[in-house]
């Protein structure tokens, strides 16, 4: 800026606009991280109910910890206890209260028609009738949703409970652990300032969900009591919807009160519907008042105004669950965020101990008005921006030229896998073009005669497995459970058609794979060393290693995964030989091919067997599936799976679990395929690819020598002026 030119701008004006810029790159990275997590709902919902229910049994899994029990055993009998409660809940929703839906929603039009004929009788203003006509439009429209779209989204709800489910035990067995590595980039004194608020959060979310299931529970036994003793129809359905809405805050003991007393007008009279309101207004006060001196009454001192802006924006952007989960979630950032910013306000030397330096650092001049932490926050956020903008790019890239991105895809993934056998017949002698060609033309030799068998063992009885699938949903009195197979079944074969009616394409994308498979073994060490040597000495290293581990990763998932979907499809096809059970073939050959998608993978095999179990077995098969669904889900997600994965890419199977349904949110089947050895790609070297970016200009350590592929790896030739024949 030129001297004196700060005179042309009002003071009020350069401060308004130093904050405001700052305010806004922050906003917009909100914003920018509230659309990623609209953007792939499922997985965001998933997350957001297992933090919820995790921190709802972390204080009892740190308790019993400190009684002696180990880490999984505590999380194991905590989550046990949890998921009894839970199961049972939905059970008696599923049994008591969704039959009844409907009769509910009668009822609750008769009681606004009532309602409605004794206002006209009264002959208030014509805009009460209309105000009642819509509240009553919405009370029906809560109580009886449409199934038909509840249908259309039940494998999306049915992957948000299985996944949430996985997460709250992995978060209650190893979440301190999470936590610890997100503090280890932080400054001690900041490390513990920010962990003890989030500690105290976390008991304030604990005591929250504790009190509102109390809350409903009260609310669910007066209703049931007072309407029982009055005689009224559908008085335990009606209890089910008090309790249910009592875990949303206000607005929900509003609308239950609207739904109960309207239907206890409507089924037995004005005497039980004043009643029922009376009670409920009455117990709570009285649950109020008992609770008021105890940890579970300081769980209420939540600002009104605050639930009233959460509620809506959770259902908003999350739906029915998001509803429930975000206050809780709004609680805890309210016990963190004084430490945070605090924290981050702090220049050098602040801290607890004095320090030579702080990592964010400290600008120089701060105009005045501006607080340091915004800085600091801002300074981020505008980077951050940045690097979402290139992830944005390189997403849309990648979903725009399928035809180019999967094939490589494919061959990088493949040559990773077929390195190690290239690699050892090159020590045995061979020339690195023979052993490539070899290795992968045999492999794909061998992919082509098990995907044909597997096509032709699978392509028929395929619709047998559907229609028996489905027919045992429809035993078991699970029509969503039947529709949702039924479309997934429809979309099977639509998918077959359509790879069948492009076999040109299909073709054409495999020959491209197979060809740079060959090329990426053949003279990939070449153009990685060569990429490799144009870089600035000190990143060298860094960039060196992070290649091999890259390339470690991607062979492991191959191996691990490989095994893992063989003991999946395997073990399926055998307990159903085992009974005498059909389609046992076809089933396995599913369950294997199904098992490269970590997790769901085998859940969805499993639940299938089960229900053609139901349609072709007897009663002692049906209780032996079950209990072999249940376990082996239990083994392979708990020990098998962790197991593989653990020693092959060094990732957490929380990691995992969270990446599949981003990846089928991005890029379908194809997604959820690739994003587990895309995430432990970024897990291997995310500490090395930024000491390389910092290490520009720095000259290699004392010996440190220039990263090759392996022990036989030539120095990186200069190039001839004409090249010679490669073999």
């Amino acid at each position: 800026m030129p001297p004196g030119s700060e005179r042309l701008v009002p003071g009020w004006l350069a401060t308004s606009a130093a904050v405001g810029w700052r305010l806004l790159v922050t906003i917009g990275i909100v914003i920018v991280a509230l659309a990623v997590a609209y953007a792939i709902p499922v997985s965001t919902t998933a997350t957001l109910v297992s933090l919820v229910f995790a921190a709802t049994l972390a204080p009892t899994t740190i308790r019993l910890r400190a009684r002696g029990m180990s880490r999984g055993i505590a999380a194991a009998v905590t989550f046990g206890a949890g998921a009894a409660v839970v199961v049972g809940v939905a059970l008696l929703l599923i049994v008591v209260l969704i039959p009844d839906l409907r009769s509910i929603a009668d009822a609750v039009a008769g009681g606004i028609a009532d309602l409605r004929a004794t206002l006209v009788a009264a002959g208030p203003p014509e805009i009460m009738t209309r105000v009642l006509d819509r509240v009553g439009d919405s009370l029906r429209a809560a109580v009886a949703p449409d199934v038909a779209a509840l249908v259309g989204s039940i494998a999306d709800v049915g992957t948000v409970l299985v996944l949430g489910t996985f997460l709250t035990y992995f978060l209650l067995a190893d979440g301190d652990r999470g936590w610890t590595w997100a503090m280890g980039s932080l400054r001690p004194w900041q490390a513990e300032a920010v962990t003890a608020s989030a500690s105290t959060g976390l008991d304030r979310v604990a005591w929250y969900m504790r009190r509102t299931a109390l809350l409903a529970a009260v609310d669910a036994l007066v209703v049931g009591l007072v309407l029982g003793v009055s005689g009224v129809p559908l008085a335990g359905s009606l209890a089910v919807v008090a309790f249910v809405a009592g875990f949303v805050p206000y607005l929900g003991a509003v609308a239950s009160g609207a739904i109960v007393g309207l239907a206890a007008l409507a089924l037995g009279g004005p005497l039980p519907a004043i009643a029922v309101l009376v009670a409920l207004v009455g117990a709570w006060l009285i649950a109020s008042r008992l609770l008021a001196g105890t940890a579970l009454g300081g769980a209420s001192d939540i600002n009104p105004v605050l639930v009233l802006v959460a509620v809506p924006a959770g259902l908003g952007l999350f739906g029915l669950l998001g509803l429930i989960a975000l206050l809780p979630v709004t609680v805890f950032a309210l016990a963190v965020w004084r430490s945070v910013i605090d924290a981050l306000d702090r220049a050098p030397g602040e801290g607890l101990v004095a320090e030579p330096e702080d990592d964010l650092g400290t600008p120089p001049d701060l105009p005045d008005g501006v607080p340091l932490w915004l800085e600091r926050v801002a300074q981020l956020s505008w980077r951050g921006l940045v690097v979402a903008g290139l992830g944005w790019l390189l997403i849309s890239i990648v979903v725009r030229l399928p035809e180019v991105v999967v094939p490589t895809v494919i061959a990088i993934v493949g040559a990773a896998t077929l390195l190690p056998v290239v690699d050892g017949l090159v020590r045995r002698g061979w020339r690195r073009g023979l052993a490539a060609a070899g290795s992968t033309f045999g492999v794909i030799a061998f992919v082509v005669v098990s995907v044909g068998a597997a096509i032709a063992l699978t392509i028929g009885p395929m619709r047998d497995v559907v229609d028996a699938a489905a027919e045992g949903a429809s035993r078991l009195d699970l029509a969503w459970l039947r529709d949702a197979i039924a479309d997934a079944g429809s979309g099977l074969e639509i998918d077959v058609s359509a790879l069948l009616a492009g076999t040109a394409g299909v073709m054409l994308g495999v020959l491209l794979a197979v060809l740079m498979v060959f090329f990426f073994l053949r003279d990939g060490r070449i153009w990685w060393l060569g990429a490799v040597a144009r870089l600035a000495p000190g990143r060298r290293g860094p960039v060196g290693e992070a290649g091999h581990r890259a390339i470690d990763v991607l062979a492991g998932y191959m191996v691990g995964t490989a095994g893992i979907s063989a003991f999946g499809g395997v073990t399926s096809g055998l307990i159903m030989v085992v009974l005498g059970l059909p389609l046992a073939v076809p089933i396995a050959v599913i369950g294997f091919f199904a098992g490269f998608i970590p997790y769901l993978g085998s859940f969805v095999t499993t639940a299938m067997a089960l229900m053609v179990t139901v349609t072709f077995g007897s009663t002692t098969d049906v209780v032996v599936m079950l209990i072999f669904t249940v376990v082996f889900n239990i083994v392979q997600g708990n020990f098998v799976t962790p197991l593989v994965y653990g020693r092959s890419l060094s990732l957490h199977p929380a990691i995992v679990l969270m990446a599949i349904p981003v990846g089928n949110e991005i890029a379908g089947v194809l997604g959820m395929f690739l994003v587990v050895p895309a995430a432990a790609m970024v897990a291997a070297t995310w500490r090395l690819l930024p000491a390389a970016i910092d290490a520009a200009g720095i000259p290699p350590g004392p010996g440190e020598p220039l990263p090759v592929a392996d022990d036989e790896a030539p120095p990186i030739p200069t190039p001839p002026a004409t090249m010679p024949a490669r073999t």
